[in-house]
């Protein structure tokens, strides 16, 4: 039973790491949508794009605003399936969300990563949907 177990968990992690290795590398948003509880923001164009760095099992985001006045970023451990993509936040601007499990569907086509969702912000809940490219 427990030699079944270990099999079972084996192959379990061995098709999370071949589905990260699909993900891996590097992103750049080039669509965004984020549902607020009293406004939509939608963005096509990026002045200062975010970009998004995935290896096999860590994430890290960031951007500047266009001023140049504030950074935002994130990052921690992530797991993706294949249609799930959840991120484990150890840092984030948002401290509120540090600690927690974030799942989002996730779609990967080419070099298009599509993964929506919604964010557990201080504000209320946020869905957002984001489009990236891989850059690399």
């Amino acid at each position: 039973m427990i030699f079944a177990i270990g099999l079972l968990l084996l192959g379990t992690t061995s098709v999370l790491c071949q589905n990260s290795d699909k993900l891996q590398g590097a992103w750049e948003i080039i669509y965004a949508e984020y549902i607020y509880p009293d406004t939509t923001i939608e963005n096509t164009q990026f002045a200062n794009p975010s970009v998004k760095l995935l290896t096999e099992k860590h994430f890290a985001f960031g951007f500047q605003d266009n001023n140049g006045e504030s950074i935002t970023a994130g990052g921690g451990e992530y797991s993706y399936n294949g249609e799930t993509y959840t991120e484990h936040i150890k840092y984030h601007i948002a401290s509120s969300i540090v600690g927690i499990s974030i799942e989002f569907k996730s779609k990967l086509e080419g070099d298009k990563w599509t993964v929506s969702g919604v964010l557990p912000m201080d504000e209320g809940n946020t869905k957002m949907r984001e489009i990236w490219k891989r850059i690399e």
